[in-house]
């Protein structure tokens, strides 16, 4: 340390924090700077649920199906250091969702993102906890996400606290999971969080009306029927979620239409195993997938997001239970929810410290449409709620004009802090 003898102050940070701009090094933001991204390592978390359900046998389109409690939630794991965080994405997506946001956050973070039961390449019970079909729909309720979350994390991570990061629909979930095991929780970051009674939305609600048709074979053909244009539609949604609909294209959908729709090239003529609609065409839909996609979506109400009353609404979220620092990010042109209802968690949670941040030039999906931002917004947050010292190693930020001289300053920062490369 370069200290003046007898004092306590340290110049130490003077040379780290002034050497002269290189004009080779550019004044745009350099993430090579930072750690390499972690090659993600991908796997799922087997559980045994509480009652059974139908899982499809033999592929995307066999018609054989039989019942079963042995369930999968796919996750993908980047980074080895740092504060250990969870992402959860929304609906009608999967893990893909947070791929790019993930990535960067794994520079300092140790993290996994998974996909929600009956999404992504997680297992997809049709018909769960109604195997007599008569049984109310009450499986798909979150408090049930919660549970195999909670195994999963005491599994993956035995002990550990984490940080709840969670997006539209899964903020949701995010919310009872805060609520019943806030003591396991570091922190909980929203984004553009599905909350209180500013959902469901049309398109949600549509998909979901279509559980009503019976699960028979005449059934699945109605539903089918009903559903061929799906794909179009599927996309349609996806675009009006996002402010610029360019970052979306027909290659980068397919990462979150994969679980609904099927890409066959070959036109080998196998239909989707209820009809003949699909013999002739190149895009398949996965009718078992969307059955279970309108179950779920059709559980859906504003009291599971509203806060809990013992006699009123007791499938409400307890709110105030939740005194972990929270961060609400919201997408400043989202069309699809009131952003007033950010303002609210100020006032319902069980903590003073809710930070509320709009992020720009972004829609419903902000890490879509400004991932930079959004992996910004997280990090400082993380920062100041655990501290400098907390992240696996020293950031700068990852926007706007550099000076050219952020290697060298990034060099001796982690010298300083002690903090190998």
């Amino acid at each position: 340390m370069n200290s003046v003898s007898g004092s306590s102050e340290d110049y130490s940070f003077y040379s780290a924090l002034s050497h002269p701009p290189l004009r080779a090094a550019g004044t745009t933001p350099d993430l090579s700077i930072y750690r390499p991204k972690v090659i993600p390592k991908y796997g799922a978390f087997r559980f045994k649920a509480p009652i059974e359900g139908l899982l499809q046998m033999g592929g995307a389109h066999s018609a054989e199906t039989d019942w079963s409690d042995d369930f999968e939630i796919a996750w993908t794991k980047m980074g080895s250091k740092g504060p250990l965080v969870l992402f959860l994405h929304g609906v009608p997506t999967n893990r893909s969702q947070w791929e790019e946001v993930q990535g960067q956050v794994s520079r300092f973070c140790e993290t996994i993102s998974i996909d929600m039961l009956g999404m992504g390449e997680s297992s997809k019970p049709r018909l769960y906890g109604r195997k007599d079909n008569s049984s109310p729909n009450t499986m798909w309720h979150w408090i049930n996400d919660v549970d195999y979350i909670e195994k999963l994390m005491q599994q993956e991570y035995p002990g550990r606290q984490f940080i709840f990061i969670a997006d539209d629909w899964g903020s949701g979930i995010a919310s009872h999971y805060a609520a019943k095991h806030n003591d396991r929780l570091n922190a909980l970051i929203q984004m553009d969080p599905i909350a209180f009674d500013g959902y469901p939305v049309n398109e949600i609600q549509a998909i979901g009306r279509a559980s009503e048709i019976p699960n028979t074979k005449e059934g699945d053909a109605q539903f089918a029927m009903l559903f061929a244009a799906f794909d179009q539609t599927l996309v349609q949604i996806l675009k009006s979620m996002v402010y610029d609909p360019s970052k979306y294209n027909q290659y980068n959908l397919r990462y979150l239409t994969f679980p609904y729709v099927d890409v066959d090239y070959e036109r080998n003529g196998k239909n989707d195993g209820v009809t003949d609609v699909a013999r002739s065409t190149t895009m398949r839909l996965k009718l078992h997938n969307l059955r279970v996609l309108s179950d779920r979506a059709a559980i859906l109400s504003p009291s599971l997001l509203l806060p809990h009353h013992p006699q009123c609404n007791p499938h409400g979220v307890q709110y105030q239970n939740i005194t972990v620092p929270t961060l609400i990010m919201w997408g400043e042109y989202d069309n699809m929810m009131p952003a007033a209802q950010t303002q609210r968690f100020a006032h319902v949670l069980g903590t003073d410290d809710v930070q509320i941040t709009y992020i720009p030039r972004a829609g419903h999906f902000p890490a879509t449409d400004n991932p930079d931002c959004v992996t910004d917004t997280i990090l400082n947050f993380i920062r100041r709620v655990m501290g400098r010292s907390a992240l696996a190693d020293i950031y700068i930020g990852n926007q706007g004009i550099w000076k050219g001289d952020e290697r060298q300053m990034i060099q001796e920062l982690r010298v300083l802090h002690g903090i190998a490369d």
